[in-house]
């Protein structure tokens, strides 16, 4: 058997490792498969993306021989787009090495095995919950007309995240709430105590009247330090994450652009972003998903922007209720393609709505339904996903342990140019809180 050295190594990862892993990145990071790479010219670390956000009103019916409508011209903002570095390393130990050089390749192929491919598992996570919750918005709360101290609100988003952030400033958080139907300010420093998993609930230590919202109007929350001040670390690591599906939707501001009512013409960079409407009419409590709701939905989407999304994002979970719905009394909700008398099958290998598809993603927020736009979505790389090999060599030594270490590293953001073509529907039933 050959002996293996540091040269004959780093062939092994490039032949059995790099191109294989790298590729199976590629197919399941959720924002490299659904997003459009787009063609940008960075400057430094930043590019600028115009969208459209008004349209020439100088457009009019008139008698004959009568005055032409006064020109106006079409409005454009500037996105500020900022890279944002993900990197996830592996580390080899010296023992290992030597292992691998009295055992050969296959020996060292076992090592690295537990290494690389965990880390690919590591980076495709850390990848798609950032699609959806990456940055300061960690998710939303149901409309409620009033709420006390001390008060429980249902909440649809990254709980799992809040109660990291939780745990590593000792509880010092608040939410910034942000009105979805004007994107503006309604309750600032918000306090956090607590999170439930398992119920999809949070605890807020201030009233949070929103008589004024209207019904089925969502409230995004945005993390800051309770109290204000220098915020720790755990926070401002929050700016260093590339834009999710949330703060895109979400944020008050959009890449360095005021979409707030306050902020003048920028309807086309709002979304529509519902909470349920449960049987009474209220905002609160969740509620069961329902067509109707569903419609409502892309309905409200069609009129903002003159478009229809082409997705749908949920949670696996939500196939369960959803599932309900088709097989439920009426015949008429249900249809179900039959290939073969000689096999019976219960379930459904896709599920869609108004033939726009569902895809789930155990990284989409129970108690919601997304609904994406694809193609107004776009992946800014400035540099490509992939394990760094700059000098020629995967591995390099450590200067301070008997350790070799190599890693990935992926510099982009996630960006969307018409939020207005998408949407979300949250605050429905929780699985498994019963």
């Amino acid at each position: 058997m050959a002996t293996a050295d540091i040269d004959s190594l780093g062939a092994i990862l490039k032949e059995f490792y790099l191109g294989p892993l790298q590729e199976q990145l590629n197919n399941e990071v959720l924002a490299l498969d659904l997003f459009e790479k787009a063609t940008v010219d960075w400057n430094g670390k930043q590019v600028i993306i115009p969208v459209h956000v008004g349209r020439n009103t100088g457009v009019d019916f008139t008698t004959e021989g009568g005055t032409l409508p006064t020109a106006t011209r079409q409005s454009f903002a500037n996105l500020t787009v900022t890279a944002r570095f993900l990197y996830g390393k592996f580390q080899i130990t010296g023992p290992a090495i030597s292992a691998a050089k009295s055992g050969g390749k296959n020996s060292f192929i076992g090592y690295v095995d537990a290494e690389m491919n965990k880390l690919v598992d590591d980076v495709r996570n850390s990848a798609n919950s950032a699609c959806f919750s990456g940055g300061r918005v960690v998710g939303f709360l149901n409309q409620k007309k009033a709420g006390g101290v001390g008060e429980v609100w249902d909440f649809t988003g990254d709980t799992a995240k809040v109660q990291a952030l939780l745990t590593a400033v000792g509880g010092n958080i608040a939410f910034t709430v942000i009105r979805m139907d004007t994107y503006e300010t309604h309750t600032d420093d918000v306090g956090v105590s607590a999170v439930s998993t398992t119920l999809g609930t949070v605890d807020l230590e201030k009233i949070v009247n929103t008589a004024a919202v209207p019904e089925g109007v969502a409230l995004a929350c945005s993390v800051r330090t309770s109290g204000g001040g220098a915020e720790p670390a755990a926070i401002t690591a929050l700016d260093a994450e590339p834009s999710g599906i949330f703060g895109n939707l979400s944020a008050t501001s959009h890449f360095g652009v005021d979409r707030s009512d306050a902020g003048g013409d920028n309807e086309a960079l709002q979304s529509i972003v519902h909470c349920v409407q449960s049987a009474d009419g209220g905002g609160d409590p969740r509620a069961d998903v329902s067509l109707g709701e569903l419609q409502r939905l892309l309905d409200e989407i069609s009129i903002a922007s003159d478009s229809v999304p082409n997705l749908f994002l949920v949670h696996p979970s939500f196939r369960q209720e959803y599932a309900q719905i088709l097989l439920g009394t009426s015949g008429g909700n249900l249809t179900k393609e039959v290939s073969s008398v000689g096999k019976a099958d219960g379930g459904f290998s896709s599920l869609s709505y108004n033939n726009i598809a569902m895809r789930v993603s155990r990284a989409a927020p129970k108690g919601a339904v997304i609904a994406l736009r694809t193609d107004t979505w776009k992946l800014c790389e400035l540099e490509g996903g992939g394990f760094a090999d700059l000098d020629g060599a995967i591995l390099s030594r450590s200067a301070t342990t008997d350790e070799w270490s190599g890693f990935y590293r992926w510099y982009y953001d996630t960006v969307c140019v018409r939020p207005n073509a998408n949407g979300m529907l949250v605050g429905l039933n929780y699985p498994g809180a019963a």
